[in-house]
């Protein structure tokens, strides 16, 4: 059992736009898993709400970016000796598969679900509270009673033009998530702030708390400095107070060169 619980903040828009992809691949991953009606109802809502945001950004360009960035990274990381040979070249050889991946992509991977008449009918219900029901859409109903391989068969297939997305950008959070130590500190009270040169370029604070202290960092970053209120839930219905006592806590500022 896991002891301890990571909160990430990121920093720059590319950063935060590759979590909030990685949140909604997570949320269609585990719906996926679910063998149940509700269980595809979330992953195919889940799904069209990958659509939309991915429609709205153009991640593809961010994703090669940041790949074309990580190749350099990589040498930095080897030269270092934080990364040996061999995960040296396994991460290299993920990066030039995700970049053909991500430049064998025709279209937006969002189009695919937009000309779905079925994926948008579904949508068009879902601002309706109880909207999507089964009396007023039998159609969704009839599919949902579908052998169970042929629902993953099909929703794996709608999902598929989005696969280098969510491959690239699992890599890309993979690796600044482990080419970097996590460091003890501690905060003076309910604040801890650090002072950052003009030569530090992050994209992503990560806090490890344990998680029986029942505390939670309320993070805040620019180039200038990093501050952290910590704060405790106190029971239901009640605001959250920062804390009156220093605590010991582990950071990590990760970041591209």
């Amino acid at each position: 059992m896991n002891e301890y619980i990571i909160y990430e903040q990121p920093v720059t828009e590319n950063t935060r736009s590759i979590l909030k992809s990685e949140y909604l691949f997570e949320k269609f991953n585990s719906s996926f898993s679910q063998h149940d009606v509700w269980g595809v109802k979330s992953c195919l809502s889940t799904l069209i709400e990958i659509s939309d945001f991915i429609s709205r950004i153009n991640l593809k360009i961010e994703l090669l970016k940041d790949l074309e960035k990580n190749i350099i990274y990589l040498e930095i990381l080897k030269e270092k000796e934080i990364f040996d040979l061999v995960k040296y070249h396994n991460y290299y050889d993920q990066i030039k598969e995700c970049k053909d991946n991500l430049n064998n992509m025709v279209n937006n991977p969002s189009k695919s679900v937009f000309d779905n008449d079925f994926l948008m009918q579904i949508k068009s219900k879902q601002h309706i509270p109880a909207g999507d029901n089964f009396f007023d859409m039998p159609s969704y109903l009839n599919f949902l009673a579908s052998n169970k391989n042929l629902i993953n068969n099909t929703i794996s297939d709608w999902f598929k033009p989005f696969d280098p997305i969510y491959k690239a950008s699992k890599l890309i959070l993979d690796i600044k998530r482990t080419s970097v130590k996590f460091s003890e500190t501690s905060s003076n009270n309910s604040y801890f702030e650090e002072k950052l040169d003009n030569k530090t370029k992050i994209d992503l604070v990560r806090i490890k708390l344990k998680k029986e202290l029942n505390i939670y960092p309320d993070i805040s970053v620019n180039r200038q400095n990093i501050c952290i209120n910590f704060k405790k839930t106190y029971g239901n219905n009640k605001l959250s107070k920062p804390i009156d006592t220093g605590i010991k806590f582990e950071i990590s500022l990760t970041g591209c060169k």
